[in-house]
């Protein structure tokens, strides 16, 4: 089995966005979650995911939001 993984990134008017993938798990980053959420709708829409909200712990680390 092919394990798909990296890192990808995107900057547009001064908007960031990061999306960490590893095998089955996508983390989407930014600051604007409407942007957050365009992203996420895309790959809900196109591809066979789930949205499982917000994370908490992803490959053993603690997520915590300030």
């Amino acid at each position: 089995m092919k394990v798909i993984k990296g890192i990808y990134n995107k900057y547009v008017n001064n908007i960031y966005t990061i999306i960490c993938l590893y095998e089955d798990d996508l983390l989407i980053f930014g600051l604007k979650i409407h942007v957050m959420n365009y992203v996420k709708s895309l790959f809900i829409n196109n591809i066979d995911k789930k949205d499982l909200d917000e994370v908490e712990v992803i490959l053993g680390f603690k997520i915590t939001r300030s």
